[in-house]
């Protein structure tokens, strides 16, 4: 017996709901698809009103299938809204996050309504086919409410997970499960992709990288296989069905009742697509969806090669550090404002040279930007990195990847590190994963030198090497700026270098970290 979360008749709203198809039809077609926001928070209402409607099975589900191609497009506009959004967001990414949820969350109503007329029918039984096609669009837009928490860092509503597993389980035992419905995939497949998309550490992904996890399992989903035992040999996972949770990486005794996620034949996909592309093989080529470009789907396939085999393991163990804290500032510029609060005057030569061009060029800062650092608390800490929570006051609009600095008090110096994780627990609390990438960081000037003189110096940092690592000096840059080669000068007091760019150590949506050759070192 299926139980779902659904609620209840609005004697109120009766009057107010459309059920005529062809009137709603109309309406659909007119809605202002060039404002996103509009055209969701007017479909949103649409749904209220309808899921809280007594209607009967078959007109809901007439009205359902011309609402899911506007549903889906809908969330797709406001997805691309929430391409640049961090945590805590901005006002209107934050109204398009919680639009975005409630667009599934109804969506998904519906559906609950039909199933539940299905599976409570008093003479005759449903149409198989009809049944699997309602089960898979349900599992469909609870997979996508999932995304859309992934996607706004916000936890799935109470409930979500176990009624994924509770109707996946039904759809097995009615052998419903691998029927595919006409613009959906089939309940199995959209419970795997859900699955699988949890597998991949969502708060460790970028929008960008969420994105195209969701694009390859559009297409190669299938791959993944849920079966009753484990297969010896075999990367898989265990998948709990009485909990209202996702699956995990910590390994679970396989128990009656419980699934094994299979992952063998997706991850030998992996690795030859990966290879594939580092031959130089064309995304396309090789069946990648056409959205999937070459280098970052390369990167890609390698993270969710590690995540769905294995999945990462912690190198270091973490300590609980009560009542510690730590002062924060994000960002590549901001970093440098804080290091530097006065950038070098123009025309600025201590030696009285002009050899070097960079001092010949006005950086522009007419009136530099303050930069305050926000206050967190220091939830535990380890070797290679920290976790830390905090309710900021402003839209901060954090990032995976932003780079960040560092200092527990006035008199500490500033260390270098880098968001690898985020959470937002409600709509203020934030919670950060931070890996440590220097105890040292120092601002620096760099000016690329493309064929010409006449750039305009960027702000960068530089971070000193540690010896014990046996890390050289490297530059931590703005994205965009980096080209292996490519020759700079560098106004990095009390020195002034001409360098080489060389290998470039990460890449982020935020910066890029580099190894660098210098061929002249003058004092400034």
């Amino acid at each position: 017996m299926l139980t779902l979360n659904l609620p209840g008749p609005d004697a109120a709203l009766q009057h107010k709901v459309e059920t005529r198809p062809k009137a709603v039809a109309n309406w659909l077609d007119r809605l202002p698809f060039a404002s996103p926001t509009d055209t969701a928070q007017q479909i949103v209402m649409a749904l209220y009103g309808l899921n809280r409607h007594a209607l009967g099975e078959d007109d809901r589900s007439a009205l359902l299938a011309l609402y899911r191609p506007v549903v889906a497009r809908a969330a797709a506009s406001l997805e691309a809204q929430l391409a640049e959004s961090g945590v805590p967001p901005h006002a209107q990414q934050r109204q398009a996050g919680a639009l975005l949820r409630e667009l599934h969350i109804e969506h998904g109503i519906g559906y609950k309504q039909v199933l539940q007329a299905l599976t409570q029918r008093r003479f005759g039984r449903a149409n198989p086919k009809r049944m699997a096609e309602t089960v898979a669009h349900l599992l469909a837009a609870l997979r996508d409410l999932l995304a859309a928490g992934e996607l706004t860092h916000t936890p799935a509503p109470a409930g979500t997970w176990q009624e994924m597993h509770q109707l996946y389980a039904y759809a097995r035992a009615s052998n419903l499960a691998d029927t595919a419905a006409d613009d959906a995939p089939s309940a199995a497949v959209a419970y795997c992709q859900a699955l699988l998309i949890a597998l991949a550490d969502p708060p460790h992904m970028g929008h960008a990288e969420l994105a195209g996890a969701r694009l390859y399992l559009d297409k190669f989903a299938a791959l993944a296989m849920l079966t009753t035992a484990p297969v010896a040999g075999h990367h898989g996972f265990t998948i709990r069905s009485d909990v209202d949770a996702p699956p995990g990486h910590v390994p679970l005794a396989h128990t009656p009742g419980t699934l094994w996620l299979d992952t063998d034949a997706l991850c030998r996909h992996l690795h030859e697509t990966a290879v594939r592309l580092r031959s130089g093989e064309a995304p396309r080529r090789i069946g990648l969806p056409a959205a999937m470009e070459s280098e970052p789907a390369q990167l890609l396939c390698k993270r969710l090669l590690r995540q769905w085999s294995t999945g990462a393991q912690r190198a270091f163990r973490r300590f609980a550090t009560p009542g510690s804290t730590m002062q924060m500032v994000a960002g590549v510029s901001a970093i440098h404002r804080m290091l530097e609060p006065a950038p070098p005057a123009a025309g600025d030569e201590a030696d009285g040279g002009d050899s070097l061009p960079i001092r010949d060029v006005e950086i522009a800062h007419a009136a530099p930007i303050a930069v305050t650092a926000t206050h967190w608390t220091v939830s535990n800490d380890s070797a290679s990195g920290l976790a830390l929570s905090g309710s900021p006051n402003a839209p901060l609009n954090l990032k995976v990847g932003d780079a960040l600095g560092l200092r527990a008090d006035d008199a500490a110096a500033w260390s270098l590190g880098v968001i690898r994780w985020i959470r937002m627990r409600d709509a203020r609390q934030v919670e950060l994963g931070v890996e440590r990438l220097s105890p040292q960081v120092q601002a620096a000037w760099v000016q690329p030198l493309r064929g010409h003189r006449k750039s305009r110096p960027e702000a960068a940092l530089f971070v000193p090497g540690v010896a014990a690592l046996q890390q050289p000096d490297r530059l931590l840059l703005p994205r965009h700026l980096y080209q292996i080669g490519m020759d700079a000068d560098v106004r990095h007091p009390p020195h002034q270098y001409t360098l080489t760019f060389g290998r470039c150590v990460e890449q982020t949506p935020s910066f890029e970290l580099i190894e660098f050759s210098i061929f002249s070192d003058e004092p400034t």
